[in-house]
């Protein structure tokens, strides 16, 4: 961390129990805001339907995910 977080976070920790559960609870409830999931669009939704479709179709033409992240990290 840069010295300025280092200080806002040292002053931070100098403070009473109840001053640190409500700057937690501050931070939480910004995560959450800031993390709420976008709804798909309608073309995310068509292709997530044509992908599970094919999957249905074929279930035996995919592969382990094992797979898929050994073969990209043996190509690195």
């Amino acid at each position: 961390m840069g010295k300025l977080k280092d200080k806002n976070l040292n002053e931070l920790l100098k403070r009473s129990l109840a001053e640190k559960i409500h700057v937690v609870e501050k931070l939480w409830d910004n995560i959450k805001e800031s993390s709420k999931v976008e709804k798909a669009t309608l073309t995310e939704k068509v292709l997530i339907e044509e992908r599970l479709a094919e999957y249905k179709a074929n279930p035996n033409k995919v592969k382990k995910w094992e797979d898929l992240k050994a073969s990209y990290l043996k190509k690195k």
